[in-house]
């Protein structure tokens, strides 16, 4: 049984016809599965509750990244971790790289329909991603403060989207051509201590910090040593104090998943760090941007499975 999770308020269906879309996600569904309304985490936890003792075969977060993130955390609390029903997503956000770490991009109700049709196929595929779990019992794939956030702020503040992404971009690097005031700002330092894997906590001045599990960022950006293919139990950690204008310069190499030590970040795998921070520190994870914290904890989560398209 196919479960599709759906907020007609939010994403995808906001921008559309909500009731027409939710007609046709009922007509491509059929007997084949149920589609949930839900507007919150609270009713989110209550759908799938319902679902408990009789899980579904293949849930579908009907959003983006946010969407996919919310179903995890929500699973994880109705069945517990290690036993999240297999996720299907749909690139049917603003960015949706967890949908891109899994097939190409493919219209949402097409991705549906090919789902419905392939459901009871003994070798529909599916392949582990490992999730990020955060010590407030929070599920996603990306993780970051520093830079990061002050990033995001920004492109919040100009829209959304790929074009809104390239557009900030293209400031920034222009800017650390110019070293405008707008990336000293953007470029600020985060102060505190890390302890990894269980390790002696160590004192920390970065201004970036970044944990991945999948292989992408937007605009597909290849700088994770997880995700995709090469998914693994370990998180990839960069971090570090960016040399700004190597950075500029070695932006193409870094699409592709070089990272040069000209950049001065360190990248390296993990499977646990905690941070203890000077100050409460604003952070990330999968683009929403949350609260100052004065620590938090964040781990690789066990494996979910997560189907593809073939």
């Amino acid at each position: 049984m196919i479960l599709v999770i759906a907020n007609p308020k939010a994403g995808y269906l906001k921008t559309r016809n909500s009731s027409g879309s939710l007609a046709e996600i009922h007509r491509i569904l059929g007997n084949a599965g149920h589609v949930a309304l839900t507007q919150n985490a609270a009713e989110l936890e209550q759908a799938l509750l319902s679902y408990k003792d009789a899980p579904p075969s293949v849930i579908v977060p009907f959003g983006g990244d946010g969407t996919v993130s919310a179903v995890l955390g929500a699973a994880a609390k109705v069945w517990g971790d290690h036993a999240i029903p297999a996720i299907f997503p749909l690139h049917a956000g603003t960015m949706n790289m967890i949908a891109w770490d899994v097939y190409p991009k493919t219209a949402p109700l097409k991705a549906l329909r090919w789902l419905v049709e392939h459901q009871a196929d003994t070798h529909l595929h599916s392949s582990p991603r490992y999730p990020i779990k955060t010590s407030s019992a929070q599920y996603g794939f990306v993780f970051g403060f520093g830079v990061t956030v002050n990033f995001m702020h920004a492109y919040y503040s100009m829209g959304s989207g790929p074009i809104a992404a390239t557009k900030l971009l293209a400031k920034i690097a222009w800017g650390i051509i110019r070293r405008s005031p707008f990336v000293e700002n953007l470029f600020s330092t985060v102060k505190g201590q890390q302890a990894r894997d269980n390790a002696t906590p160590q004192r920390f001045a970065w201004q970036a910090c970044l944990a991945l599990s999948i292989q992408c960022l937007p605009l597909r950006f290849r700088v994770s040593t997880s995700g995709g293919n090469k998914a693994k139990q370990d998180m990839c950690l960069i971090a570090g104090v960016p040399n700004k204008l190597p950075l500029v310069l070695n932006l193409i190499r870094i699409w592709f998943g070089a990272m040069p030590r000209s950049i001065g970040v360190e990248r390296s795998t993990v499977a646990k760090i905690e941070f203890q921070f000077d100050s409460p520190t604003a952070w990330q994870l999968d683009g929403d941007v949350h609260a100052p914290l004065s620590s938090i904890q964040i781990s690789s989560a066990p494996a979910v499975q997560f189907v593809a398209m073939e």
